[in-house]
């Protein structure tokens, strides 16, 4: 490894020590949506190990998402955590019939979470 990644990622791992529950969950919805649009291409090149690889990453965000999900806030934990899931299974959906469109569909909720978090964030600043 060259100082270069080294560097980033020690700035990634401060980026994340410090950020507070809405940048997490921000940084959450890009890294998954990243992991996605990856997955896309893999598939479109025909490289299909890497494509599953790139979904399983999202979904094991997404499971990390409904993990840190608090449910003593009420309806808003349980339809994110209905939503998360949903998500996972389109995901798998994906993988199993080998079609692009679920993924954009997810990618599509999660562009909408996103903004939405960001709302809320700018609300509180």
């Amino acid at each position: 490894m060259n100082m270069n990644s080294l560097g980033y990622q020690a700035y990634k791992k401060t980026q994340v020590q410090t950020a507070d529950q809405g940048r997490l969950v921000l940084m959450c919805y890009d890294g998954t949506i990243n992991f996605l649009r990856r997955a896309q291409k893999a598939h479109a090149e025909k490289n299909f190990d890497s494509r599953n690889e790139l979904l399983t990453k999202a979904q094991n965000v997404l499971w990390e998402l409904i993990n840190g999900l608090n449910f003593q806030a009420g309806a808003i934990a349980y339809n994110l955590e209905s939503i998360y899931n949903y998500m996972i299974r389109r995901i798998l959906d994906s993988q199993y019939t080998d079609n692009v469109e679920p993924v954009n569909e997810v990618i599509a909720h999660l562009q909408e979470l996103e903004e939405s978090w960001k709302t809320i964030i700018l609300k509180q600043s």
